[in-house]
């Protein structure tokens, strides 16, 4: 997984959930497009995620689910035009869906995964120490091994 996508996981786990306006706000503005949304929507499509919307590509599209999750979500951060109506990229969008009033909350695959993470730095960590400490004793023991012996 890659930064952005476990840095949104574990904003949301640490809230337990959040607005999905929230959520759309935490990507990193890289690209200025979609392009920013995908973090989101592959934790959305995947399943560490939920949200309490409801959502269906386009008719055909059916195969793009982690485009199309992109696409929604970034229209969520553009401004209506006059007649309430969100067009981008030829997809023209009049809901009245507030995000402000959805929540994205952390289901279980996703607080498996983080459990994991946090069991895997903790593993290596150990690892490390116990590695530094048997090489420490090991010159120790090498070094009286040679006094001890009179040895050069």
């Amino acid at each position: 997984m890659n930064g952005d996508s476990l840095r949104i996981l574990k904003q949301v786990a640490k809230h337990g959930e959040v607005s999905l306006m929230t959520a759309v706000q935490m990507a990193k503005q890289r690209h200025g497009d979609h392009a920013d949304q995908y973090p989101l929507a592959l934790l959305l499509e995947d399943g560490y995620l939920g949200v309490t919307i409801t959502h269906s590509p386009p008719e055909g599209a059916e195969g793009m689910r982690e485009y199309s999750w992109a696409t929604t979500l970034h229209m969520f951060t553009l401004p209506k035009e006059r007649n309430g109506v969100i067009d981008y990229l030829g997809i023209k969008s009049s809901a009245n869906l507030d995000p402000s009033q959805q929540r994205v909350f952390l289901k279980a695959k996703g607080a498996l995964y983080l459990d994991e993470h946090t069991k895997k730095i903790w593993d290596r960590a150990w690892a490390f120490a116990l590695g530094c400490i048997g090489g420490i004793l090991a010159a120790v023991a090498t070094s009286w091994l040679r006094g001890y012996l009179n040895l050069p």
